[in-house]
């Protein structure tokens, strides 16, 4: 199997806009080749002055710098892994099955989130993909990749109808978006003794933003019958699938800091010792997020061999649904 083995280098400027670039794919995660690379890492608050963020939970910003990622993320590969709980990753398919190593295989990170504001509840919000393209900028939460031009030499099912059928030698375009994951995980913050909640009591939110459950995990479309036809082995599909959720919270569109649902509550911020400079009361809280190529997502296959994606993500803190 052909492995990618050039180091790769990533640029960090600022919070939360990450472009990858896909490499070099054999066949889907069910073959566990090398998927993807990340070339470019640029991250840029998008929170609000209403929040601020920290890698240490020491120093904390508005927008944050980029030196405190740069030791952990440099020179990463990511493969496509697979999760079933957007916690604990794995490698597998052909060859043996093992534990995915975090910015090694995947991309996972720590996040301190504050604020001396009413509202402590912090939501993941407004997903614009939809309305971009690549290259496009703007405010909300995105995934937006170029696309490559793919022919394809085998034929296979893509499609929940007879027509989805590719044929060999069609040529499509394909996005890498669609094949990504991002898990945000509420963690206790060892360092506030205010926060003694119970691993019970903690969040965590597993987030596919294509939005679309039927080329979700264990689909029998796409990668899978790809596989299938091109090297004639039959894997057996997936018997438990992982709590996704396709969809972002919704806002009161006449009071911004209330939500209407708590699908995307990623965390809850707890008191502090610490003070603002008015003499507020700082409540905080501590998330990982780990973002991922599915494998077990029906676009994870040759077809996004290259392609480039930009993700931005905002934070909100508001109040939650009764």
């Amino acid at each position: 199997m052909m492995r990618n083995l050039k180091k790769i280098h990533i640029s960090l400027l600022s919070f939360i806009l990450i472009v990858l670039v896909f490499g070099t794919v054999t066949y889907a995660w069910l073959s566990l080749s090398l998927i993807n690379n990340i070339d470019g890492l640029t991250l840029t608050a998008s929170s609000g002055d209403e929040l601020e963020l920290s890698f240490d939970g020491i120093e904390y910003y508005s927008v944050l710098p980029s030196s405190p990622l740069e030791g952990s993320v440099d020179g990463i590969r990511l493969y496509d892994v697979t999760s079933i709980d957007g916690i604990n990753f794995q490698t597998g398919g052909l060859r043996e099955v093992g534990v995915a190593v975090p910015n090694e295989h995947y991309l996972s990170f720590d996040l301190w989130i504050r604020t001396s504001q009413a509202e402590r509840d912090i939501f993941l919000i407004n997903d614009v993909s939809k309305e971009m393209k690549f290259g496009d900028k703007r405010n909300g939460t995105y995934f937006v990749s170029k696309g490559v031009s793919w022919r394809s030499p085998h034929t296979f099912f893509n499609g929940p109808l007879i027509e989805d059928t590719v044929q060999a030698g069609d040529i499509g375009v394909y996005y890498g978006h669609d094949a990504i994951r991002i898990s945000i995980i509420e963690l206790q913050d060892e360092n506030n003794p205010y926060d003694q909640r119970d691993a019970e009591e903690l969040r965590t939110y597993l987030y596919d933003p294509s939005g679309n459950p039927n080329r979700g995990y264990g689909s029998p479309v796409g990668a899978f019958s790809y596989f299938f036809q091109r090297t004639l082995i039959y894997q057996y599909l997936p018997t438990q699938y992982p709590p996704t959720s396709y969809r972002l919270s919704e806002m009161d569109p006449h009071n911004p800091y209330q939500a209407l649902d708590n699908e995307s509550l990623v965390a809850t911020l707890q008191k502090t010792d610490n003070k603002d400079i008015k003499n507020r009361t700082y409540y905080s809280g501590k998330v990982r997020i780990n973002i991922w190529v599915e494998g077990w997502d029906a676009d994870a296959f040759d077809a996004i061999d290259k392609d480039q994606i930009q993700i931005q993500l905002q934070f909100k803190a508001a109040r939650r649904a009764l």
